[in-house]
């Protein structure tokens, strides 16, 4: 039984901010050479064995139709340097080809482009695609990494900014 919420997007939005969440690039490719590239706070591990992770994207995404076709998807943990990519794969309008140009990437496994400046990179094939309100969830099995060792926080976003985590606490 769904009942009315007592909210409205706004503010529901608004709450959802006070939990801060790290900040990814996505990449991803489909069949006849179409690129997706957008920026995902909603990505998580799911599974261990296999390696499964996920992501969620709205359904109104200019990304939609080429991730939901995706044959290859990567996910990048940005560092707290890399807030311009972030802000780049954000802009709606652009396409993912748009996205890439003037952004330093490389061909990884099957043609999905591949950040290489980022701390961390997951690649794999879409795995299942999940309809829930006006988002999708793409799950993603895993099949290569790519960890470069660095000093360099992730980025996170918290309360509508980007920011840098403040290291763990004593």
């Amino acid at each position: 039984m769904t009942t009315e919420p007592l909210f409205d997007s706004a503010e529901f939005r608004q709450v959802c901010g006070h939990f801060p969440t790290g900040v990814t690039a996505v990449t991803a490719t489909a069949a006849g050479g179409a690129v997706a590239a957008l920026t995902v706070n909603s990505f998580t591990s799911v599974s261990l064995s296999p390696a499964k992770v996920l992501f969620c994207v709205a359904t109104a995404s200019s990304s939609f139709k080429v991730l939901v076709a995706a044959d290859r998807i990567a996910i990048h943990i940005l560092g707290q340097d890399q807030e311009d990519i972030a802000r780049r794969f954000a802009t709606s309008g652009l396409s993912g080809a748009e996205k890439l140009s003037g952004v330093s990437w490389a061909p990884g496994p099957d043609g999905v482009p591949l950040l290489p400046g980022t701390p961390a990179i997951l690649a794999g094939v879409r795995d299942d695609v999940i309809t829930s309100g006006d988002h999708v969830i793409v799950l993603v099995d895993v099949d290569h990494v790519h960890l470069k060792p660095t000093k360099v926080p992730a980025l996170s976003f918290y309360r509508g900014r980007f920011v840098a985590p403040t290291g763990p606490t004593q």
